[in-house]
């Protein structure tokens, strides 16, 4: 098992739960539609960033990786972890975020990719080469079941340009957890 990124759709009037209550809003309650990125949101951040200039990059790191966000961050490297209070919770996380406005910017700057761009910028060597998350199994497979190809990687994206244009539509914040 590896890393995934969700993305989740939330509407305006429920994102203050969220900001009420930022360790338990009951997120599937109030989800409107989610997309799982199951070990490849890496490899499409990399793919999508080539060529790009540096604003455009930053949005596109703020895909997966948004900068704000609510609750509290944990600097795990300057925790003293011998003197942690019993109810010390881990799995504590902030909850990263994109407004609609953020939503709309990023939104607009997918559909100025083509899918044939994209697929002429995947390149599993360089992926491989640079040892892009999750390694070295990037591939030019070109059977359907078969996974971190060009096939796959190609509707990683679709799927990606899907969740953000619904939720530019329809005004909504997407939240960002990576587990």
């Amino acid at each position: 098992m590896g890393q995934t990124a969700t993305l989740y759709r939330i509407d305006k009037n429920d994102f203050s739960k969220i900001v009420d209550n930022p360790n338990d809003f009951g997120l599937f309650q109030i989800s409107k539609g989610y997309e799982i990125f199951e070990k490849s949101f890496d490899g499409l951040q990399f793919v999508l960033s080539k060529g790009l200039d540096n604003p455009n990059k930053e949005l596109i790191e703020q895909i997966f990786y948004p900068k704000t966000f609510l609750g509290e961050q944990i600097d795990f490297s300057k925790l003293d972890f011998e003197n942690l209070p019993d109810d010390f919770d881990f799995e504590q996380q902030p909850v990263y975020y994109n407004d609609p406005n953020r939503v709309s910017e990023i939104c607009n700057l997918l559909e100025t990719i083509s899918v044939e761009k994209f697929q002429k910028d995947f390149d599993y060597n360089e992926l491989n080469r640079k040892d892009i998350y999750p390694g070295k199994i990037w591939n030019d497979e070109t059977a359907d079941n078969i996974a971190f190809n060009v096939r796959h990687m190609t509707l990683e994206f679709q799927n990606l340009k899907s969740i953000f244009k619904v939720a530019k539509e329809n005004d909504q914040f997407l939240l960002s957890y990576i587990g």
